[in-house]
């Protein structure tokens, strides 16, 4: 999957009650919390052994969380987000290539890259999203968004116009096409095969739903651009 880095990552320290109200629920499950609980194994049935390396999405997430605090240090936000790219790539190259919340974690990473100026490599995260699960709009959104602000409204265009054709109910998408100059109406939709059952497909597409925080309800922040990356 993503590139290795050798920054060494641990859990953070003093995790509040609110870090973790902001953190997926299957968290406290995860190694390092209350892993081999009756519910730590039914996430694990749900999501496969790849669960097991959760825990560092996990920290991860608290981390981004203390990184994008207003009261912390460039330096200090920077080194942070560095440990939060490691800790995803983690679970990324220790992940059965299956695993239903992959999309999800690359496209976190591609959003930590973008906040580090690694633009290739963000480029790249979301393009692998993509790549496993086309229909996972927030993998379009999030680059978009950064061409519009880069200045390429036509590449920005036809990116989120393939979004749109796997996944034509998304509010971002539609809006960021509006704003494109475009019309959603006029997307065709792509009729998918169904892919072979996975381990991660059986538990159900509910169950990216539970295990992710993403949502297209109209409700989520704006998508941040190059100007907010730094």
């Amino acid at each position: 999957m993503s590139t290795a880095t050798t920054t060494l990552a641990e859990k953070p320290q003093n995790v509040t009650v609110e870090e973790m109200r902001l953190i997926p629920a299957y968290c406290p499950h995860t190694q390092s919390w209350v892993y081999g609980s009756p519910e730590s194994k039914s996430w694990e049935a749900r999501m496969g052994k790849s669960f097991s390396h959760m825990h560092h999405y996990c920290w991860g997430q608290i981390n981004l969380l203390r990184a994008l605090s207003s009261g912390t240090p460039e330096a200090t936000r920077k080194s942070m987000l560095s440990n939060v790219r490691a800790d995803y790539q983690y679970v990324l190259r220790n992940s059965t290539r299956d695993f239903i919340l992959l999309p999800e974690i690359l496209t976190r990473t591609g959003e930590v890259e973008l906040r580090l100026s690694l633009f290739k490599e963000a480029n790249n995260s979301f393009a692998q999203a993509r790549a496993l699960r086309p229909e996972y709009w927030p993998a379009y959104s999030h680059w978009a968004e950064f061409l519009i602000k880069a200045g390429k409204k036509a590449e920005a265009k036809q990116l989120v116009k393939s979004g749109l054709e796997y996944s034509p109910g998304s509010r971002v998408l539609r809006e960021q096409y509006r704003l494109l100059g475009g019309n959603p109406s006029e997307i065709v939709p792509i009729v998918q095969k169904p892919a072979p059952e996975s381990a991660g497909e059986t538990a159900a597409p509910e169950l990216a739903e539970q295990a992710t925080a993403t949502r297209d309800d109209g409700e989520d922040p704006p998508v941040s651009g190059p100007e907010q990356q730094k």
